[in-house]
């Protein structure tokens, strides 16, 4: 009797009824790391979230900050809210990228200038500046100026966002202009923000304007709503530096200035993938629930199709089910706008003669334990594969083998008897 395999037409010869498959340890599983072999790239057809702007070439985001004497008020945390927005406009800057080449972030501030009293309400009413202008990513520049960020004067919004308006270019293909108002009040400077609001988005650099309110009562909250729903934009409230920091990076993200999301696929072959459950790390980790409460699951099956969009950044197990029954886990990373791809590979099987057959993968995990049918399929990790006889029965047509399959193909074995 002899044994051979065959892969995609190419046939690989053994020597009696044993073959060993060339290694070529950069196509199998990395068993020391837990990671499996996974292709990475830029996610295709991302799925929409809100407004549409995933296709601009260029994003223009400026965010409006509220320098009124108010930000010296705590927050539901106890800390003073300039201290809190300080430390969160840090840990965004940070986020942002600087090598896109397509994003551009500015920075103004507001009601800077005179004080909160009345009698410097005029010199406070007037006082709104760009402080760093929308031209890529400056991190320097933009930490530079939440440093020198100082609570001071009055609430002047509808001039914020006027003068911010000739911050932008003009709308045109291609462009998304947005603007983030995060202000800790109402316009105390007898303007009309809601005007203000449509003006921009009817005007020449159309943009939306998206609003926190930090610290705002439900009521002020809902005055400051016209402002995003006269532009189209987003309306968020914040009481602590959590929440502010929720806020931005959702409206960022919205905007598609951070993405925190990538895509997964686990490889179709010839129509044939296994349900796999992706589990990630909790989210939202705090000093008493370090682990970040309940984890992130995700599934495949047949039903939903090999792919999965929106998954958060970060490292998941991917489980999935062996015809044996045990469970194979491996690691996999998802990346910020980018589509993972968990590698596979089909192992066909030659018929038999009623005896029964263990497969085991490197690690001696146990994907089958029955009889072989011609035919039978096995959607298998790249890996190298031991066959063994587990009883001899009659006369078996084989003992055993090992075979490597590599990701993409088709691995059949042939049994046949010499002449």
């Amino acid at each position: 009797m002899k044994s051979h395999v065959t892969r995609r037409g190419i046939s690989h010869p053994s020597g009696g009824l044993r073959f060993l498959s060339h290694m070529l340890a950069l196509l199998i599983v990395f068993a020391g790391s837990g990671f499996a072999l996974v292709g990475t790239a830029a996610a295709q057809e991302p799925s929409p979230s809100g407004r549409a702007v995933a296709a601009a070439a260029t994003v223009n985001t400026e965010l409006i900050l509220d320098s009124s004497g108010s930000m010296t008020i705590a927050t539901s945390d106890g800390e003073p809210r300039i201290d809190a927005a300080k430390r969160v406009l840090s840990n965004v800057i940070e986020a942002i990228p600087t090598d896109t080449g397509r994003i551009n972030v500015g920075f103004r501030v507001f009601g800077h200038t005179g004080n909160n009293t009345e009698a410097g309400r005029a010199e406070s009413c007037q006082g709104t500046e760009l402080r760093v202008p929308i031209e890529g990513v400056n991190r320097e520049a933009l930490q530079a100026e939440v440093d020198a960020y100082q609570p001071v004067g009055w609430t002047p919004i509808t001039l914020a966002l006027t003068e911010a308006a000739q911050d932008f270019p003009a709308a045109a293909e291609g462009i998304s202009n947005s603007m983030i108002l995060v202000t800790d009040g109402l316009e105390t400077c007898d303007g009309d923000p809601c005007a203000a609001a449509t003006a921009i988005a009817e005007g020449d650099i159309n943009a939306v304007v998206n609003v926190i309110g930090f610290g705002t009562t439900p009521e002020e909250t809902a005055v400051l709503s016209c402002i995003a729903e006269n532009s189209g934009g987003l309306l968020l409230s914040a009481n602590n530096a959590d929440e502010l920091l929720a806020g931005l990076f959702t409206i960022l993200e919205q905007e598609n200035v951070i993405v925190t999301t990538g895509s997964f696929e686990v490889e179709n072959i010839g129509g044939l993938f296994p349900n796999i459950t992706l589990t990630g790390q909790g989210t939202g980790a705090t000093d008493s629930d370090p682990d970040g409460g309940e984890a992130q699951v995700f599934t495949i099956d047949q039903t939903t199709g090999n792919r999965l969009d929106d998954i958060p950044v970060g490292v998941y197990v991917a489980a999935f089910l062996y015809p044996s029954g045990a469970t194979k886990s491996v690691n996999v990373n998802i990346e910020a706008d980018r589509l993972t791809v968990l590698r596979g590979s089909i192992l066909e099987l030659p018929h038999g003669a009623g005896e029964i057959y263990t497969i085991t993968d490197l690690a001696g995990v146990l994907v089958w334990q029955d009889q072989f049918e011609l035919g039978d399929r096995i959607w298998v990790l790249p890996d190298l594969y031991s066959i063994n006889l587990l009883e001899i029965v009659g006369d078996p047509v084989l003992f055993s083998a090992t075979v490597q399959c590599l990701p993409g193909y088709v691995t059949k074995i042939d049994v046949y008897t010499a002449p």
